[in-house]
């Protein structure tokens, strides 16, 4: 069996060398006198399990147990504290920062060794089950994406004008909200997960097309108003059954985040969009994104009634709605990205001819 490593921070190098002869037989050792030294060893080597006093000079270990924490590659390390700390509230504070363990110096060498490998044994097997839920949240989440997929294709087999307008967005979608995702201002809202879950939805914004009848849906050229005020009860149709869905499933984001998009994507930013008439930030920031990239690849497609716009007119023209149909930072983000924008209008082309 491969050795477990562990990392040992302490200051004094009496208790280090005590550690060793307890433990180099049985595991690979790593040792620090700082908590400094320790984040050095950490950039290069993540130990199965770390040993860590409580009082050293610039860092206690107090302070790099919490700085530990709000490390995603660290937090997960289970840490016991090797201390001559015996106060209770000192226990206390520890475990409330997330040390597993306290062993007391001077310490017994085979009590030691029997609390580290039940630590290393746990997180073991915290691993082990949290690779089985990812190995199921993972096989869920392609259902989801074969699902997805499934829907918007059944939409444009019906759809006779816009056809390739759904995969066409969504490759838009997930270019601009992956290149959003690492802009400073949207590193709050726009997470990996919500990227998924968006992305995942994406293909779905127009599923209340299937409920259009078949007249109105495939008619080439402009829709009179009655026309047109019927074919906007799309998005409230594709809401509406998404909603009746998320009654059975109220926790799932996806549904949520779907739900939003169908219901929104029409929506403009001075409020005179549809179904609600919502406006500025009121708006889910997944349907701002989907109303940019819907409408340029309305602008750059082909239609009964129009050739397909340039890119650089279809940019324009965006900007042309910056801060009455389009949130205005939005506009400034997919400007910054056109040529990315460009180049996935160029693929989708390729692929079209």
């Amino acid at each position: 069996m491969e050795k477990k490593s562990i990392l040992m921070i302490d200051d004094v190098k009496f208790n280090l060398a005590s550690a060793r002869e307890v433990l180099k037989d049985e595991y690979i050792l790593y040792e620090a006198i700082s908590a400094k030294e320790g984040f050095d060893i950490l950039e290069d080597h993540i130990p199965d399990l770390i040993l860590l006093d409580i009082i050293m000079p610039e860092m206690d270990g107090y302070e790099m147990i919490t700085q530990l924490k709000k490390i995603r590659r660290y937090k997960g390390i289970p840490v016991i504290f090797l201390t001559a700390e015996t106060k209770p509230e000192s226990e206390v504070k520890g475990f409330d920062l997330g040390a597993v363990d306290f062993i007391t110096k001077p310490f017994v060498p085979t009590v030691m060794k029997r609390r580290i490998a039940t630590q290393i044994e746990l997180s073991a097997y915290q691993h082990s089950l949290e690779k089985l839920v990812d190995e199921k949240v993972a096989e869920i989440e392609k259902m989801q994406d074969a699902l997805s997929t499934g829907f918007a294709e059944l939409v444009e087999s019906r759809d006779g004008i816009t056809g390739g307008h759904v995969k066409n967005t969504g490759i838009y979608f997930d270019a601009f909200i992956n290149a959003l995702k690492d802009e400073p201002r949207y590193k709050n809202e726009i997470t990996e997960n919500y990227v998924r879950k968006t992305i995942r939805s994406a293909p779905l914004h127009d599923i209340g097309k299937i409920g259009i009848d078949d007249v109105v849906l495939r008619k080439k050229g402009s829709l009179d108003g009655g026309e047109r005020e019927y074919m906007e009860k799309h998005a409230t149709m594709g809401a509406s059954t998404f909603h009746k869905i998320r009654k059975k499933f109220p926790e799932s984001e996806f549904l949520e985040i779907a739900e939003e998009m169908a219901l929104y994507h029409h929506e403009r930013w001075d409020g005179k969009g549809y179904p609600t008439g919502k406006k500025g930030t009121d708006i889910p920031l997944c349907a701002r994104i989907m109303s940019i990239v819907d409408v340029y690849d309305a602008l750059t497609s082909e239609r009964p009634y129009k050739k397909p716009f340039s890119h650089e007119k279809s940019m324009a023209l965006i900007v042309e709605g910056r801060g009455t149909q389009f949130d205005p930072e939005l506009v400034d983000e997919f400007v910054k990205y056109s040529d990315l924008i460009k180049l996935c209008l160029e693929k989708k082309n390729k692929l079209r001819n």
